[in-house]
């Protein structure tokens, strides 16, 4: 009886080992160019965990090899398309480093900046990555001037800075609500400074104007409408409007208490 009952596990224990041995064998033949193109069939058929393992497999047991540093951009790949940009910019940053004569250097150095702006949030909150990505960016530009790739990158900055500038819009916006007009033109001053040509430039200066008018200082805010004669933006005729308006009204709350005084 005992005989019938440690067979079937013998032969299962031999299946194993044999098993074991054949993939010990077949992992033993594999070369750096095996993992690979494996690695690439897992990234086409977009199984990243497993295209980044066996990318892994090269950059460990393979350091020196001809594929190491298309394994590490496709690392870097494969984490974006992950949406895991932190991971992803580890892996470009890398490259920089250990393969600075790799021909992924230029495409790596481009999809930091592009990580980086895919992590970049809504302009009310923390704009840290935000400012990294026009950092990234300008680098990349400032590095390979004569790259296809710097339009794309100047189209990333110019919406970059377009957030950070609406930040402070937004900002100078809510002061003003609050009837903080002094507060409020620090933020519309520090826009026109630093992002005088973006998409909020003429909203700050107007809402400078606004500024001006409600503290009475009604020479800066000619200055400023002087500027907008012969506008034909609608959007800005608009806010001209409602400025010209506000400027009345304070003019006539200025001849009322005028009179009352006399």
């Amino acid at each position: 009886m005992k005989y019938y009952i440690l067979l079937p596990m013998i032969i299962i224990i031999i299946a194993a080992l044999a098993t074991d041995c054949s993939s010990q064998k077949e992992l033993i033949a594999k070369s750096d160019k095996d993992y690979f193109d494996q690695g690439m069939k897992y990234f086409k058929n977009k199984k990243w965990e497993k295209a980044i393992s066996t990318f892994d497999i090269i950059l460990l047991n393979y350091p020196g090899s001809e594929y190491a540093d298309d394994a590490k951009f496709y690392s870097g790949e494969a984490y974006l398309n992950k949406k895991e940009f932190l991971l992803a910019i580890n892996e470009y940053e890398e490259l920089t480093i250990r393969f600075p004569n790799s021909e992924y250097i230029e495409k790596a150095s481009f999809k930091i900046g592009y990580a980086y702006y895919k992590l970049s949030p809504h302009f009310q909150l923390d704009q840290e990555y935000t400012k990294k990505a026009i950092f990234a960016f300008q680098d990349f530009i400032d590095t390979y001037p004569e790259s296809e790739l710097c339009k794309e990158a100047e189209k990333y900055i110019h919406k970059l800075r377009n957030k950070l500038a609406r930040k402070l819009y937004e900002t100078g916006k809510f002061y003003i609500r609050f009837q903080e007009y002094n507060s409020a033109l620090i933020y519309f001053d520090d826009l026109l400074e630093k992002y005088y040509d973006t998409d909020w430039a003429d909203d700050a200066e107007l809402g400078r104007a606004l500024c001006y008018i409600k503290l009475k200082e009604f020479d800066k805010y000619k200055e400023i409408l002087a500027k907008y004669n012969n506008n034909e933006n609608e959007k800005l005729k608009n806010y001209i409007s409602i400025l010209k308006r506000n400027y009345d009204k304070e003019l006539k709350k200025i001849e009322r208490q005028n009179k009352k005084g006399k």
